[in-house]
């Protein structure tokens, strides 16, 4: 009983090699029929975006805190401006 499941799953992970190999080798075959404008293009905007997402993350997670800590602390609602 136990070696059928240790042989389903392993069958299981070839198969999830298989598929993740054949994805790699779509990604090599694509990176290396584009041109090398292309290629920078999409470089700097792979860049960008793991840079600027996590500091955008990072500040908003801060200021959520920074709000939190301000509401503790001072335990009131902010007041609504009047014109």
């Amino acid at each position: 009983m136990k070696t059928t499941r240790f042989q389903s799953f392993v069958a299981d992970m070839q198969d999830l090699g298989r598929q993740c190999n054949r994805a790699v080798r779509s990604g090599a075959r694509t990176l290396a029929a584009l041109p090398w404008p292309a290629l920078l293009a999409v470089s700097i905007l792979l860049a960008c975006l793991l840079t600027i997402v996590p500091l955008a993350l990072t500040l908003f997670i801060g200021f959520l805190l920074l709000k939190l800590v301000a509401t503790a602390l001072f335990g009131r609602r902010p007041s609504q401006i009047v014109e």
